[in-house]
């Protein structure tokens, strides 16, 4: 019987912080974001989870998408007046306002940990399937029309 990981969301934001700056993940992330309405810390979440070997049913993946929720709104209309500001601002100012939206990303990888550590999961290895290759980004891609975007988001 699979029981709660603790998982820890300082190791998430480390990992999400190194891989964000690999060849093509940036950009692709802001084409996620942008085009297909996606969460770049969900699609960092499915990476990192991927990477640790678990796979989520859709129904987990629901309940991280609902955790998102309570700053998503938040995150995307202080995006949109970012972006608006941009040309009246100094870069001093400007980092300002980016340092604030990366404060709203962190609480939003925390709110993930949070919640992912209240399901239960189990490791592919656990459910049967010791060489198998979670995908969790495949199927959160998948959800969002973005297939496209996987191996770039992957970037081995």
């Amino acid at each position: 019987m699979p029981i709660a990981n603790l998982f820890n969301h300082d190791a998430f934001w480390q990992f999400s912080y190194a891989h964000y700056f690999k060849a093509d993940v940036e950009a692709t992330c802001l084409c996620l974001q942008t085009f297909h309405h996606g969460s770049v810390n969900m699609a960092l979440l499915m990476l990192w989870l991927d990477d640790q070997g678990y796979l989520l049913t859709s129904e987990q993946r629901s309940q991280l998408l609902l955790a998102l929720a309570p700053t998503d709104s938040l995150l995307q209309q202080y995006r949109t007046m970012r972006r608006a500001l941009k040309p009246q601002l100094d870069q001093a100012g400007y980092q300002q306002l980016m340092d604030f939206e990366l404060a709203v990303e962190r609480q939003q990888q925390h709110d993930l940990i949070a919640q992912l550590n209240t399901l239960p999961l189990s490791t592919l290895a656990e459910q049967g399937h010791p060489t198998a290759i979670a995908t969790n980004l495949v199927r959160y891609c998948q959800s969002l029309g973005a297939l496209s975007l996987v191996e770039k988001l992957q970037a081995r």
